[in-house]
């Protein structure tokens, strides 16, 4: 569903919502139906009835990508909407899963993929815990104000267990203009931005892929977990899973054993962890830890 408009930003969104609630909500049986007809007989009257029901979808997941100024929301709505008709001509009805619980993975693929390729905020934070943040920094943001917590960088790096200073960082970065790829750099007249930029161009399927395993790794983990006792639980969040591992002297401090000791509980939980995940996951020698 597009929206063509001179009208502002504001009132292009409130169009198109207005315009998104003529559209009736699906059940699961009448998801499964029309997603029948679409592997069956590709029937384009099912897919624009299957996509048009789950339009709210879009919309939700969207803003919890978009962080205002720089970003378009009607922008990550379009493209949201892209993984979502995508996510209707690939869906299997025959299996297990709610299609919105599906779709959700390429709609977010879409908007990942956008903002990767489109926004300098995202193009320049490189680690983990950055990109984190660019994707978490509002949603935070407003949760601890409904907490009554005040939202300093403290109290959300806190939250999203990053260090403070690149939370400082990131919001630095957004409250940035982005600037023009094709501007000249000041250094070098002939040179354009664009040609600095790294090249991180992936298709839609290898970011759903990702999505999806990402997902299940973040479950599995969890259950894992979960059946540790509190130390190799602390040494799993504190030393194998963080941006910022402790180091082995600070947890032996902690624990009151040896640095070596540290080392072989971290060995011993790490060889743990990818037998587990193993176990239940497929292809997961791609997405080991090292």
């Amino acid at each position: 569903m597009n929206v063509t408009t001179n009208a502002s930003p504001n009132s292009a969104i409130q169009l198109y919502l207005r315009d998104m609630g003529k559209y009736q909500l699906l059940d699961r049986e009448e998801e499964r139906t029309l997603a029948r007809r679409v592997q069956m007989k590709n029937d384009q009257s099912a897919l624009d009835r299957l996509v048009r029901g789950n339009l709210r979808l879009v919309v939700k997941i969207a803003k919890d990508f978009w962080t205002g100024g720089q970003v378009s929301l009607m922008d990550l709505i379009q493209e949201g909407n892209l993984g979502l008709v995508r996510a209707a001509r690939k869906f299997d009805p025959r299996k297990q899963v709610k299609f919105s619980y599906y779709a959700s993975f390429w709609i977010k693929a879409y908007i990942h993929k956008y903002l990767m390729d489109n926004h300098r905020s995202v193009r320049i934070g490189t680690t983990q815990s950055q990109r984190k943040l660019f994707f978490n920094l509002k949603k935070t943001t407003a949760q601890l104000s409904r907490e009554g917590i005040e939202p300093t960088p403290a109290a959300i790096a806190k939250r999203l267990e990053v260090p403070k200073k690149d939370v400082v960082e990131m919001q630095q970065r957004l409250d940035q203009a982005d600037l023009s790829l094709n501007a000249p750099l000041r250094s070098r007249e002939n040179e354009e931005g664009m040609d600095r930029l790294v090249d991180m161009s992936t298709s839609a399927e290898e970011e759903v892929e990702a999505v999806q395993m990402q997902a299940l790794l973040q479950e599995n983990t969890q259950q894992f977990k979960r059946g540790l006792d509190a130390r190799d639980r602390a040494i799993l969040d504190r030393r194998i899973l963080a941006d910022q591992p402790d180091t082995l002297q600070t947890l032996g401090d902690h624990f009151g054993i040896s640095r070596e000791r540290i080392r072989q509980l971290e060995k011993r939980i790490i060889n743990q962890l990818k037998a587990y995940l193993s176990a239940r996951l497929p292809d997961m020698e791609n997405y080991m830890l090292n």
